[in-house]
């Protein structure tokens, strides 16, 4: 008789590995097994799939539902869930589709369609008001640190794959089409969630150098002479108060003065 925990794990294996031997010899009937763990295993796999589907839509756009299918199946073998919660579950594709050896744009918007997954699922945080704009206004820029909205994500692409996010989300206009396949090109974007929607922003190299020292803690008299460095005709007052307007600041620390 096995105990309680060699039935779970037989159970995971018939299910989630197709192998339902133990679980035949252990519990139930050989025949019996393998028709439960048949249902079961059909039941998973389409859940888990649909899960990789609702995460990544653009992927699913540009590869086709049946071969989507076809990669999902491949993942579940070697990203196996171990967790209840299903929301990080996908986290593994890109590097996925990189041992499958796709081409590499195709691996870029990968990266891009999990930040956006991640800034959706991610918590809000209350937005600064004007007035906390004053106060940093009126303080010694080396004393002042910011922290950019949690429902944000900073990411440096190889390819303009944003490009193809815009042009395949359902209010893209014809202008917004993009041909195929990708030049390759460096891209900074900040993806960010405003009134329940994702939005993606395509950064100058000035605007993510400032954006990337900013959310690493680095003060802001550092990140302008940082960005003055690489621009020098950059007006870093106006960047912080367009990032202000946008709400992707939503908190700052003042140093205490020496």
């Amino acid at each position: 008789m096995l105990r309680l925990r060699e039935i779970q794990q037989a159970f995971s294996e018939g299910v989630m590995e197709g192998k339902p031997d133990r679980l035949a010899a252990g519990i139930t009937p050989a025949e019996s097994a393998l028709r439960s763990v048949a249902l079961y295993r059909r039941a998973i796999r389409y859940n888990y799939t649909q899960v990789l589907k609702i995460t990544y839509p653009v992927l699913v756009q540009l590869m086709g539902p049946r071969y989507f299918e076809t990669l999902a199946r491949g993942y579940l073998k070697v990203h196996i869930s171990t967790s209840g919660d299903l929301s990080p579950f996908g986290r593994h594709v890109p590097s996925f589709l990189g041992d499958l050896q796709v081409a590499p744009w195709l691996i870029e918007l990968a990266r891009l369609e999990w930040a956006c997954h991640e800034v959706y699922q991610a918590a809000d945080s209350p937005p600064l008001l004007s007035e906390h704009l004053q106060a940093i206004a009126s303080v010694d820029p080396e004393r002042v640190t910011v922290h950019l909205h949690a429902a944000s994500r900073l990411l440096r692409l190889a390819f303009p794959v944003h490009r193809v996010w815009l042009a395949l989300q359902s209010d893209a206009t014809e202008d917004a089409a993009v041909d195929l396949p990708l030049p390759e090109e460096e891209s900074g974007v900040v993806v960010m969630r405003g009134d329940g929607n994702i939005q993606i922003l395509s950064l100058n190299q000035s605007e993510y150098l400032a954006l990337e020292a900013l959310s690493h803690g680095v003060d802001l008299a550092t990140v302008e002479q940082m960005v003055s460095d690489v621009q020098s005709v950059f007006d870093f007052s106006a960047f912080v108060v367009k990032v202000f307007a946008q709400s992707l600041i939503t908190g700052f620390s003042i140093k205490d003065s020496l």
